[in-house]
């Protein structure tokens, strides 16, 4: 990726600070960025609405009703039978659990900063744990966290085009690891594994749901490919009459050209960390299946694996928390896992896949507004 374009601000500075327009002149792209991003600026802490902090408490309370009700449900083991197994857990279990989360949350930071050329490694961690944090925790957080995210970045003294081509490569790498190359393992592991299944048995839903979210995650690619062409794009902000105007559309197709271009030149850094904590994640499912006790085929863990990453897109609950791990409790039941140890094996992975993340993004958040500039008077 590019330093930033001509006209980009090279470091932080709020409204306030920025030059003002002539009468009837067109703004900048550098001050169309400073207007219509200015919740990052460094002196401006993004600010949680009323209605964010009710939906937070709503989510908390589903994900919990959904854990109290749905888990034994899936798997016919009642919380009393959840309770003892859970107790009769290896002392390494959780602790190792417990380890996969962070070092799966490391990885991901890698490649944060591997997108925001410049980066120093503590905002760049700082940022992606707050950003997952928030995105579990809220419905609809994406935004939010990555208006947190590029807060912290912009405190740092990156330039808002950095951090919006950086934010952007990111999640596009994210979303064909997560979101179309899993699922695919998954189902070919899936089908693969069908030898080895006991006759009868199917994952609940697996087939359905990965093919459903390969197909939409795929359209969601090739439309995103088909924008990252120039020439594509330029024809549709010329033809967008007024809604666009010209000096945007100039910073979209720099931003677009910083974007392609750190996709090109730092593919295998940006992949290559986020496919490890894939792998980290996935090793948390075959510690949480050792700890109970039971076995699974492997490429059977694979294909419950993708189907985990699959349910937590279902945007009922922020990662799918409480969804996914009644779904993977019932698969293992499925597979012939006992009904409290599959239970057990999917609320241990639960420390890897949410409370590890929550507990770290929480941390960060909370440094982050304690160390934040005070507030200049208006």
């Amino acid at each position: 990726m590019s330093e930033a374009s001509p006209g980009s601000p090279d470091s932080p500075r709020s409204p306030s600070s920025a030059r003002p327009e002539q009468a009837g002149a067109a703004p900048s792209g550098e001050d169309w960025l400073a207007e219509e991003m200015a919740d990052l600026d460094a002196e401006r802490p993004p600010r949680a609405t009323a209605g964010k902090v009710v939906a937070q408490l709503v989510s908390a309370l589903l994900v919990i009703a959904l854990l109290a009700w749905a888990l034994p449900w899936a798997t016919g083991a009642s919380w009393g039978e959840i309770a003892g197994a859970f107790s009769s857990l290896p002392l390494w279990a959780v602790p190792a659990m417990a380890l996969l989360g962070v070092g799966a949350l490391l990885l991901e930071s890698l490649t944060v900063r591997a997108a925001l050329p410049g980066s120093r490694w503590s905002p760049a961690l700082q940022g992606h744990a707050a950003s997952s944090a928030t995105a579990l925790a809220v419905p609809g957080g994406s935004i939010l966290g990555l208006t947190l995210m590029g807060w912290i970045l912009r405190r740092a003294g990156l330039a808002l085009s950095v951090i919006l081509t950086g934010i952007m490569a990111a999640s596009l790498v994210e979303m064909a690891l997560t979101s179309v190359l899993i699922p695919v393992i998954g189902l070919g592991a899936y089908a693969l594994s069908s030898s080895l299944a006991p006759a009868g048995i199917a994952l609940p839903g697996a087939l359905w749901a990965a093919l459903l979210a390969v197909l939409g995650a795929l359209l969601a690619l090739a439309a995103t490919a088909l924008l990252l062409r120039r020439s594509v794009l330029t024809w549709l902000l010329a033809h967008s009459g007024q809604s666009v105007p010209e000096h945007i559309a100039a910073q979209i197709l720099r931003i677009r050209d910083s974007v392609v271009e750190v996709l090109r030149h730092r593919a295998a850094a940006l992949t290559l960390p986020t496919a490890g904590a894939r792998l980290l994640q996935w090793g948390a499912l075959l510690l949480a299946i050792e700890a109970v006790g039971a076995e699974v085929p492997l490429l059977l863990t694979v294909a419950i694996f993708a189907l985990g990453r699959v349910l937590s897109l279902v945007p009922l609950t922020p990662g799918g928390a409480g969804v996914t791990e009644a779904v993977g409790g019932a698969a293992l039941v499925a597979l012939g896992v006992g009904s409290a140890q599959a239970a057990s094996a999917m609320l241990l992975l639960l420390v890897t896949m949410l409370l590890v993340p929550l507990v770290c993004g929480g941390i960060a958040t909370a440094a982050a507004f304690t160390t934040a500039p005070a507030r200049r008077a208006r």
